[in-house]
């Protein structure tokens, strides 16, 4: 009868704490999310993806910013040539306001455009779409930044981890450094 007592005790308990832990993980996950992706709108998709442009490796590399509205966040772009000769693009994104490490991730090129899956530091997957275009191409003005680049480039996220969400946000980048250093700060550090 004292071991029954004490089973139901510890399940108790046990309960207690995982419904506790995962309330506080709920709520770091909104936290740490919060300015991963913008809130936005679905309007028709204005660029002409059958236009893209060959990536420009040789440009890529340095710290990028996208703005939309009050969201502004930074993407931090390393080029690692791999053993086979190819290379792979590695993402950090960087939040526009605390300059905290969000998300990370590989990206590898397909078809003249760039997939990176990126994992947040609360544990969601999202993906990243860049696609290069001509400025000339551009369905909008191209935005200017710090450093003048030869092409539009184009952000496209969307969420992984939810199979019924149609939301994708299209973002044009503009450049602000070439000289990034992509520091030991990751997630785990945080």
């Amino acid at each position: 009868m004292l071991r029954h007592i004490f089973l139901a005790a510890l399940l108790i308990f046990s309960s207690v704490s995982h419904a506790q832990a995962s309330s506080y993980h709920a709520h770091a996950w909104d936290y740490d999310e919060g300015s991963i992706m913008p809130s936005g709108d679905n309007r028709p998709v204005p660029w002409p993806w059958t236009l893209a442009q060959p990536f420009p490796w040789d440009d890529i590399q340095g710290l990028w910013k996208v703005e939309q509205d009050n969201y502004v966040s930074y993407f931090a772009f390393k080029v690692v040539k791999q053993a086979s000769g190819g290379r792979q693009l590695l993402v950090r994104q960087i939040d526009g306001e605390t300059r905290r490490v969000l998300a990370e991730g590989p990206g590898f090129e397909r078809d003249n455009i760039v997939f990176a899956q990126m994992t947040s530091c609360g544990g969601a997957t999202y993906r990243l779409k860049l696609t290069s275009f001509k400025r000339e191409d551009s369905p909008q003005p191209p935005v200017m930044g710090n450093l003048y680049t030869g092409s539009v480039m184009v952000l496209s996220m969307s969420d992984l981890g939810d199979k019924s969400a149609y939301y994708i946000a299209h973002l044009q980048l503009t450049k602000v450094s070439s000289r990034f250093r992509f520091t030991q700060d990751t997630c785990l550090s945080h």
